[in-house]
């Protein structure tokens, strides 16, 4: 028996290698994790006019000329690419759009690869929109999947076939979605308009299926990108050198980035600093507390490069070579500094035993981008 007659209706899988038969009845096992799961009931919301963002404060020009270029591309049902640089207020943007479709009585999706950036963005929009239902969306939280804003990851857009009027895809170029055709059919499928990809490290690759690009380059703040410093060491003194760039840095709160997990735990043996990864499972307590001001140190993986903001935060690349670290990873993490108004310089350090081609063309591209006024 072929599969050649079947087509799955999630993921649109007509390949007979992930075609299977239970009972004589096909099933796709390429999506077959997804396909159990519930499916949203469509719902029709009655919705106040006038709905707007709850901010005390103006968008700089830089965003308002991006939100309103994205106004008038997703009026004219037009998707389109926002490149705009770590800190220059992406989430801001993207608002006009949300609230014009949310005052046509329209669903809007804020969807985002990694959970944890979901929380962040989700927590955002509650503060900022207080007076409408935004739903959360994630593996495990699944229980209330309707709502007027959904801000979910990629995963569960397989629930909302054909059901978003518009959709923000968030950290487009982001683990896992980057290059996941599985993901990549449930976005498309669960979108009947308009999608707006963002990222401050958007590949070329989605130039081939979106021409309209709207670049920011400058931080909302205006102050240019902190610009890594190259930190040369060897095997036999890289943790002295780590120690005083430490001391160097006078008590600031500090994260420390390295590519894996053993190398993390390796140095946090070495260092008695606290160590996070994607599947630790005290991992949230530790970025609150670092949040919060109650620990000066955190060591982590790339978990933290992308969607987190931390007060004044100073950055340490180690083993900033390592082939994991890729030209987008560097410039996400060295995001992290100086992204607030009160704290909009700071320091990147990238520590190796040589300059690797990704370290190099990441520091030429902060520097190209300080010079796009």
């Amino acid at each position: 028996m072929g599969g050649d007659f079947f087509v799955c209706p999630v993921c649109h899988n007509d390949n007979p290698k992930y075609i299977a038969f239970l009972n004589g009845k096909p099933y796709c096992r390429k999506c077959i994790t997804f396909n159990k799961g519930k499916k949203v009931i469509e719902t029709n919301y009655h919705l106040k006019n006038n709905i707007k963002a709850n901010i005390n404060y103006s968008l700089t020009l830089a965003q308002q000329n991006a939100s309103d270029s994205l106004l008038e591309y997703v009026k004219a049902n037009k998707s389109v690419i926002i490149n705009a640089v770590c800190g220059a207020g992406k989430t801001e943007i993207v608002y006009q759009a949300i609230e014009y479709f949310l005052n046509q009585n329209k669903k809007v999706a804020f969807a985002i690869p990694r959970k944890d950036v979901c929380l962040e963005i989700y927590n955002r929009l509650k503060n900022d929109y207080p007076k409408i239902k935004i739903s959360l969306v994630y593996g495990g939280n699944t229980t209330h999947l309707e709502g007027q804003l959904v801000v979910l990851t990629t995963h569960q857009l397989y629930r909302f076939p054909n059901y978003f009027d518009f959709l923000i895809l968030d950290e487009a170029d982001a683990f896992p979605y980057y290059q996941n055709d599985l993901l990549e059919t449930f976005l498309n499928n669960s979108v009947k308009g308009p999608i707006a990809y963002l990222s401050a490290t958007i590949k070329d690759d989605y130039l081939k299926i979106c021409t309209n690009v709207i670049y920011v380059n400058r931080r909302f703040h205006n102050y240019d990108l902190p610009v890594p410093k190259f930190i040369k060491y060897n095997y036999f003194n890289k943790i002295n050198v780590l120690k005083e760039i430490i001391f160097s840095l006078k008590r600031k709160q500090i994260l420390i980035f390295v590519p894996t997990i053993a190398i993390g735990l390796k140095l946090s043996y070495q260092t008695n600093y606290p160590f996070i990864y994607s599947s630790y499972k005290d991992k949230n307590l530790y970025i609150e507390k670092f949040k919060n001001k109650k620990i000066q140190i955190l060591i982590t993986t790339s978990i933290l490069e992308r969607g987190m903001t931390f007060f004044d935060v100073q950055v340490i690349v180690y083993e900033a070579n390592n082939s994991l670290f890729d030209i987008s990873s560097l410039i996400q993490i060295s995001g992290r500094v100086g992204r607030k108004i009160k704290a909009p310089t700071g320091n990147i350090y990238f520590l190796a035993t040589n300059k690797s081609k990704a370290m190099k063309d990441a520091i030429n591209e902060i520097i190209n981008k300080n010079n796009e006024k």
